[in-house]
């Protein structure tokens, strides 16, 4: 069993790595009928409902890195909660065909076709969420380990999630707020070849 303290921490605050180890601790009990197709369960449709709410729905640039007292939740920070806890409502042996499914409940959703969406900004704060790192100091571009990355946890298909980035490519949102400012500043010059 996991205490509350500890999912929250997980939910909130691990690494993709240290959530995916809690959640594994979690999983060694969970009860599960092997021979059934996935269908959402009624927790995983609520967090449906609040990605519509808070993620898809966005419209505005100011809608990202908002301070926590305006009316409005930080997309991101509603997305990566929602996806954390829809990997830990799912069964591992069931991972592969959610994934599958929510997959193609987002295509829909966003109206994505062929790396195009009238939603940018939504595919924008969902590359934010699903291929970047949470924490600022866990940035490593050299880094090849993907399992770092919410996207390959989830079990998301490649060609997926290339079509969202190019969906919201050139919008700064897509790009986790510390390193948007540096490139913004110009003060660091990166390169996203490994060295």
């Amino acid at each position: 069993d996991i205490e509350i303290k500890d999912a929250e921490t997980a939910l909130f605050a691990a690494t993709v790595n240290e959530f995916k180890d809690m959640m594994g601790v979690v999983h060694e009990n969970f009860q599960h009928d092997e021979e059934s197709e996935f269908t959402p369960s009624g927790g995983q449709f609520h967090l449906l409902w609040l990605l519509e709410e808070h993620v898809l729905s966005v419209v505005k640039y100011g809608e990202f890195d908002s301070p926590r007292n305006t009316e409005k939740l930080d997309p991101v920070f509603v997305g990566r909660l929602c996806f954390r806890s829809w990997y830990s409502l799912t069964h591992p042996t069931d991972l592969s065909e959610s994934a599958k499914w929510l997959e193609s409940w987002l295509r829909t959703k966003l109206e994505l076709t062929d790396g195009t969406s009238s939603k940018r900004l939504a595919c924008a704060a969902l590359v934010r969420v699903l291929l970047w790192v949470d924490e600022a100091g866990q940035l490593d571009l050299g880094d090849s380990d993907e399992d770092s990355i919410l996207a390959t946890l989830l079990g998301f298909d490649s060609r997926f999630m290339a079509e969202l980035a190019h969906a919201c490519c050139g919008l700064i949102q897509s790009i986790p707020p510390h390193l948007a400012d540096e490139v913004m500043t110009g003060m660091n010059h990166f390169s996203f070849e490994a060295s």
